[in-house]
């Protein structure tokens, strides 16, 4: 199971290094699809940039680096909430987007923010996934070696109550 969860993880992060790239590469087309949103967002909230170019560079940024960390299988709950984090707003503008229009491009809209809707709820899956139990032979290694510590720490008291009573009856 373990090999289809990293196989299926590594799936998850292409459209986002995909997209992360493109974000790179060109950020005018996007910028100018959020811009409504980064302005909303920017009067809300004061520590958001009001430049819509730049947020487009920076979740691009997030996005690549997010997608690598789960490719290569390192930190891969913090990968996946970084995903999530930076796809929100893409997701509120293609919501707000496929409102008004036309009905071919409203349809284009609906699908491209159910596709963003369903990869927020995978990562959200692969965020919360719970943690691998340890193998047998590594849980009863780590139980021999906690049995190993509580009775060297007897053996040290047992020879400290031995010392105070010798030191006592020498007195």
């Amino acid at each position: 199971m373990g090999v289809i969860r990293n196989q299926a993880r590594r799936l998850l992060a292409a459209p986002f290094l995909l997209d992360g790239l493109a974000s790179l590469r060109d950020p005018a087309p996007r910028a100018k699809e959020l811009e409504p949103t980064v302005h909303r967002l920017s009067a809300r909230y004061t520590w958001l940039p009001d430049d819509p170019e730049l947020v487009v560079r920076v979740q691009g940024a997030a996005s690549v680096l997010g997608a690598t960390l789960l490719i290569a299988g390192k930190a891969n709950r913090s990968a996946c909430v970084l995903l999530a984090a930076q796809s929100v707003p893409t997701l509120l503008a293609d919501l707000r987007a496929a409102r008004g229009g036309d009905p071919q491009e409203r349809s284009r809209l609906r699908a491209t923010a159910v596709k963003d809707l369903s990869l927020l709820g995978a990562l959200v899956l692969a965020a919360t996934e719970p943690k691998k139990r340890p193998s047998p032979l590594r849980r009863e290694t780590e139980h021999a070696v906690d049995r190993a510590r509580r009775g060297s720490a007897r053996v040290r008291a047992k020879a400290e109550r031995q010392a105070r009573a010798l030191a006592a009856r020498s007195r």
